[in-house]
């Protein structure tokens, strides 16, 4: 094809920069799913622009190159989210702290951790202390101690120390059992490889954990605001264990 303005913006031409645009677009997404999907759309527009406009079979080789790689990793993906299962109680926790991850992810984040069964009085942080392990609690009932005294709870669907487990902080406060309890609990230098290794489960991570932040909040200022005349202290506490 000569090039000329007029074959630049021919109808063939634009057919030759869809292709191109819906490739940058994939390059865009934050879903894989969605990025293969896009490059899926690039890859059928390109054969077509290849085959009828420039009579190109190197560019439709390559191009049914790229179609066949993220259809194959579409079918893998299905083919991985099928086999996984979930129990109950996993699905439960899941389903909530990871809507939009796929399936397939969150068994493999499932199995980095495991499953427990605490009495009153196991303490999962202590102020001051680096924290070891990030905790999702299923069911039961956890305390929040500042120097000795009570300044929250953290009831079923709640994790603990997620602000500082990714960061290998020290805790900001102590957290108690203060019921039968049971929760899944992950190391914290495990989750954080993981994370780093895979981009979508760490967004996933980050969405979670900033949900399950601004859920403590609420509740922390209902709480508050339930007590006659909060004083500064009170208010200061509150902003520290967030």
């Amino acid at each position: 094809m000569e090039l000329t303005l007029e074959s630049v913006f021919s109808f063939g031409a634009w057919v030759g920069h869809l292709s191109y645009f819906l490739l940058v677009l994939s390059m865009l997404m934050r879903r894989i799913h969605t990025l293969r999907f896009f490059a899926i759309l690039s890859a059928l527009v390109g054969i077509a622009y290849d085959a009828v406009w420039l009579g190109d079979p190197v560019g439709v080789f390559w191009e049914g190159a790229l179609l066949t790689v993220n259809v194959g990793q579409l079918v893998l993906m299905r083919w991985e989210d099928r086999r996984a299962t979930f129990t109950p109680e996993e699905a439960a926790f899941v389903n909530q702290a990871f809507p939009d991850l796929q399936r397939a992810r969150r068994r493999r984040l499932l199995d980095l951790g495991l499953w427990v069964s605490g009495d009153p009085g196991v303490v999962l942080t202590r102020e001051g202390d680096r924290v070891q392990h990030l905790v999702y609690l299923a069911t039961g009932e956890v305390t929040i101690r500042m120097s000795g005294v009570d300044v929250a709870t953290c009831a079923p669907g709640t994790f603990i120390g997620e602000l500082t487990v990714m960061h290998q902080e020290p805790a900001t406060a102590t957290a108690v059992l203060t019921r039968p309890s049971r929760y899944w609990m992950v190391d914290g230098r495990v989750l954080r490889q993981a994370a780093d290794a895979d981009p979508e489960l760490k967004r996933s991570l980050t969405a979670s954990f900033s949900r399950n932040v601004r859920d403590k909040l609420v509740r922390t200022n209902r709480r508050v605001a339930g007590r006659s005349a909060p004083t500064a202290v009170d208010r200061s506490r509150v902003r520290r264990v967030l």
